[in-house]
């Protein structure tokens, strides 16, 4: 092949080039790339629907992209046997959640409606008197309950009641409802507080159930029975996240091994718990419930917390809820009582979406319950966000931040 002489090359050169440039100054199509067999890196957005794709805001400059977790590779894989009635069921965590409101923020005697500054803990809600309890938290350990009406428009939600804070009364989070029948007292199977006094703990106590009998007219709670559900020499302190099945019968508790880090479930019967609290008698201290469970069982998902925020039961399946405290996705993984990994739901945002024009702190899951909606049993997820500059009630900026709740059904 004979070659350009030197006075053709260039201006073979100076032909392309023009070309070149003239190619690159017309805007391309949206999508496309010049090279369709080789997408730059800039221009590969990951799908922030699935986490086996790393969010921009995580990816460090020159270190790779953190490794995932292999279940969270099958993001949304259901067990294949499921009996119908689940697959069903289950269907909608395919999609965000329905949004239905949020709900009036609460307050105590010595805050103002806006004030309430951190987070709601636990969910539970009880369908005789139609009201939501809710948990709140400081930072040197002393909780509170709250109390509002539940329904299914917002401003059917209307703050009703409020405990004072205290040490050694309330967990962090984790509210069980025990209420089987209209005459009978409103109770909850709670986790004992390591909360002695300010900043004071006792970790023994991480692994007591209490049962908590709430008494309206002195706004209070008394611990009507408490039993200790896991052993401390081969477990280590953790939010136990109590669940109740809504018939009242199923109670479920988590722990996390020593020996391993594994997270681990435990399911008891209501009835075997109440008798062997009246062969002891409720005043007579913790009745050791160890060996009571009808199982413990490994979570499928080994080490990995799958129920950072909440935990919820039907009585056939158990709803675990993970979400951190900024501004990044929440996850629901669901099992079956026997700890077969029925579901990993993908990430989702929802209350996200939320005040648009404001700066949020956080967009925090909090809580995992179910409520009637519309007339129908649903499970509902309590979203707590902080969103900074949101108008006071007369429009003004408020020129600081505030702590709103919003509920989405799941299914």
């Amino acid at each position: 092949m004979k070659l350009p002489s030197a006075p053709a090359s260039l201006a073979m050169a100076l032909v392309l080039g023009i070309a070149g440039a003239f190619a690159s100054a017309l805007p391309l199509a949206a999508g496309c790339d010049p090279r369709p067999d080789l997408a730059r890196p800039e221009q590969a957005k990951p799908d922030l629907a699935r986490p086996d794709q790393t969010r921009p805001d995580q990816a460090k400059p020159g270190k790779a992209a953190p490794e995932q977790p292999e279940a969270s590779r099958e993001s949304h894989a259901l067990a294949r046997d499921l009996p119908a009635d689940l697959m069903l069921r289950l269907k909608p965590l395919e999609r965000p959640g329905r949004h239905i409101g949020g709900c009036f923020p609460g307050r105590h005697p010595d805050q103002g409606p806006r004030a309430w500054g951190r987070a709601t803990q636990g969910s539970a809600w009880d369908p005789f008197d139609g009201v939501y309890y809710t948990l709140a938290a400081r930072r040197d350990g002393a909780e509170a309950m709250r109390v509002m009406t539940w329904g299914d428009r917002e401003q059917d939600r209307v703050f009703v009641a409020d405990t004072k804070w205290e040490f050694g009364r309330f967990p962090h989070q984790g509210l069980a409802l025990y209420r089987p029948a209209k005459d009978a007292p409103v109770r909850f199977f709670a986790q004992a507080s390591v909360f002695e006094g300010k900043d004071r703990k006792a970790e023994a106590k991480a692994f007591v159930l209490n049962l908590l009998e709430w008494q309206k007219d002195r706004g209070a709670m008394a611990v009507a029975g408490s039993w200790t559900l896991f052993d401390a020499a081969t477990h280590a302190p953790c939010q136990m996240n109590a669940c109740l099945s809504p018939d009242g019968q199923t109670l479920v508790c988590r722990a996390r091994r020593l020996a391993d880090g594994v997270w681990v479930f435990g399911v008891w019967k209501t009835a075997a718990l109440f008798a062997a609290l009246e062969a002891k008698g409720a005043g007579a201290g913790p009745v050791d419930a160890t060996g009571l469970a009808e199982r413990v069982f490994a979570s499928p998902w080994g080490t990995r917390n799958v129920a950072l925020q909440s935990l919820a039961t039907d009585g056939r399946l158990l709803y675990g809820l993970t979400s951190p405290a900024d501004l990044k996705p929440h996850q629901i993984f669901v099992m079956d009582l026997h700890g077969r990994k029925v579901l990993e739901r993908r990430p989702s945002f929802e209350g996200f979406e939320i005040e648009p024009r404001f700066h949020k702190r956080c967009v925090e899951a909090e809580g995992l319950f179910f409520a009637r909606v519309a007339g129908e049993l649903r499970l509902v997820m309590d979203v707590s966000l902080a969103v900074y500059d949101r108008p006071d009630e007369n429009g003004m900026p408020s020129l600081k931040w505030t702590r709103i709740n919003h509920y989405y059904v799941l299914f």
